[in-house]
């Protein structure tokens, strides 16, 4: 993978470490994301992780006193139990000159939301991760995710497709999903590019034990009949527009309002990134 850390700072391992040395008794997975993983890194990036617990409500019991002074909103433990039963939560730690992303879930949590109608998790999974820890059970749901992930790409592209036109339509999946306020076809191109040896990695060997999907040179041929592959594709677009519109994608945009440092920012951001995208698609310029 391409990425790895900004000039002089930390590595993504050392951030792991340090986020281990904060939440070891609780961690059963921690992998990192994002641009410093695979993508365009800049100075000041933050890390991006996911941390599994194994018990949430031990896990935010052990946090009251940086949900009462660094949260947007002050909160209690209780409240933070309560959210994250819905789904991840983000948080924004400071080691010195690390700062990092941190979203949360408890191990139940995450292998439920890897098979959930609501793609915000799943959608997630289908990029490249460094992973820092892992477990049996996390493991297994990254891999439903990323099978249910092929499943979809696969209808959203042509029969007979590239390499490259599958793993794009692999990572659009969370931006098709979520209202997220990136220039999406830029982030989409940067994490194909960056993550291309990872993606590859993850999805060639898942791809050859489609049985009906056959090699063809440079090119990979879908041999379903046209009418399974339009209803494929039609079921695909009607799941992954009722993730993004649905309730617990709302919820999860106002959870995470609450937490962040920059809250008036970052729903400017959502509101701007969804209006932009509907306004080019108006004029012939999809995002």
């Amino acid at each position: 993978m391409a990425a790895e850390s900004a000039k002089n700072g930390p590595t993504v391992d050392e951030a792991g470490r340090r986020l281990l040395a904060r939440f070891d008794s609780h961690a059963v997975a921690l992998m990192a994301y994002g641009s410093r993983v695979c993508g365009q890194v800049r100075t000041g990036s933050e890390f991006d992780f996911w941390l599994i617990v194994r018990d949430s409500e031990a896990f935010h019991r052990d946090n009251a006193e940086f949900y009462r002074t660094q949260l947007n909103m002050a909160s209690t433990p209780e409240k933070q139990i309560a959210l994250n039963r819905a789904g991840p939560l983000f948080y924004s730690i400071r080691d010195g000159e690390c700062r990092m992303k941190v979203a949360v879930l408890a191990q139940a949590d995450f292998a439920r939301l890897c098979r959930s109608a609501w793609w915000t998790v799943k959608g997630r999974m289908q990029k490249p991760m460094r992973v820092i820890r892992m477990c049996p059970a996390v493991e297994e749901g990254i891999r439903a995710a990323r099978r249910e992930g092929l499943a979809c790409a696969l209808s959203l592209v042509p029969p007979r497709f590239t390499l490259e036109q599958l793993l794009t339509e692999l990572v659009s999946l969370s931006y098709r999903a979520e209202v997220r306020p990136e220039n999406k076809r830029a982030k989409i191109r940067s994490i194909v590019e960056g993550g291309r040896a990872g993606l590859m990695e993850i999805y060639v060997p898942l791809l050859a034990k489609l049985p009906a999907v056959t090699r063809d040179g440079d090119r990979y041929v879908d041999s379903r009949s046209p009418a399974e592959r339009r209803a494929a594709r039609a079921a695909t677009l009607r799941a992954l527009r009722r993730s993004k519109w649905s309730g617990e994608s709302l919820r999860f945009v106002w959870r995470n309002y609450r937490s962040h440092r920059t809250p008036i920012r970052y729903l400017l951001l959502k509101i701007y990134g969804e209006v932009e995208k509907t306004f080019r698609r108006w004029f012939g310029k999809a995002a």
